[in-house]
């Protein structure tokens, strides 16, 4: 457990310094001493609708709950569940707090419902429940990766209003007082997940061209302060590891040769997720969600 030198910055961020340690839960007792982490956090891009009440993860479903591949709106395995079934080279199991609909911040960008918990929320969870239960998840520095992939929600909120700047900002620093939470919790390997290219969404190009434009805008401001803040963030963090991942590549991939990819343009939508690169105007379906995992997977080759 930290050292109480570092209430201040936990109370002023809404965290207790006591993290109570849950009972061990059955699921992960005995596994391989070659067993990795993923714990990541973001929106719906990656939730996989899993329950820190529910079973923890295991060989026999590396996701814990729901069922494989869980609850997504890609319409079946989305980059997570790829990652942890597919491309992993050991077992890896996934502690997955983010939810669908998230900001980073709700006080800055509100989610569509006030329920569903933002960033600093999502680190919360994780800090009082796997953070210090070292008997339960017999995580460390070295076996485990965390991610983040936010601000697809937040810019689909603010792309157009005029003290984007201002907001970003802010954004950005609520973001990386996540990160420092989540070092200070002991976690040493990082990957940061860019704003993939939302303006090519159903939902942009229906909104037009003022949309389209506003909306690419507000992406590449919103990856570029994130990669500066990164550099940053890694000057005064020299014993952690770090990589940006830039998914405006898989998507682009997809988006540019969609009959290669199953599907008969770039913008058709299908609910099943496997006949259209659009499950519905703003989620990716398959294959989209599949490219991005083969990339992070690619990023990860000879690291994690």
């Amino acid at each position: 457990m930290p050292k109480l030198i570092f209430s201040g910055l936990f109370l002023a961020l809404g965290l207790s310094v006591a993290a109570p340690a849950p009972a061990p839960v059955p699921g992960t007792d005995g596994v391989a001493a070659n067993t990795k982490y993923l714990i990541t956090f973001g929106d719906s891009y990656t939730a996989t609708g899993f329950n820190i009440d529910g079973t923890y993860p295991s060989l026999a479903n590396p996701l814990g709950n729901p069922a494989f591949p869980g609850q997504t709106t890609d319409g079946g395995e989305n980059w997570i569940g790829f990652l942890v079934s597919q491309y992993n080279t050991s077992l890896t199991l996934s502690f997955n707090f983010a939810v669908a609909g998230a900001t980073t911040n709700h006080t800055i960008v509100a989610p569509a419902n006030p329920s569903i918990p933002d960033l600093g929320q999502q680190v919360s969870l994780f800090w009082n429940s796997i953070a210090f239960n070292r008997a339960s998840v017999p995580w460390d520095s070295q076996n485990t990766l965390a991610g983040i992939w936010m601000g697809i929600n937040d810019l689909g909120g603010i792309y157009g209003q005029p003290n984007l700047d201002e907001l970003l900002a802010e954004i950005m620093s609520s973001y990386f007082a996540q990160l420092s939470i989540l070092y200070i919790a002991g976690l040493r390997r990082f990957i940061l997940l860019a704003v993939p290219p939302m303006q090519r969404t159903p939902v942009f190009i229906d909104r037009g061209s003022e949309a389209i434009s506003q909306e690419a805008a507000a992406i590449s401001k919103y990856n570029s302060l994130l990669l500066a803040h990164l550099d940053d963030f890694k000057s005064s963090h020299t014993d952690a590891s770090f990589k940006f991942l830039d998914t405006q590549q898989p998507f682009n991939q997809g988006l540019n040769n969609p009959t290669a990819y199953g599907a008969p343009d770039a913008t058709c939508v299908n609910w099943d997720g496997l006949s259209c690169l659009w499950r519905d105007p703003y989620h990716p379906g398959v294959a989209l969600q599949n490219l991005n995992a083969q990339y992070v997977r690619d990023q990860l080759s000879g690291w994690f």
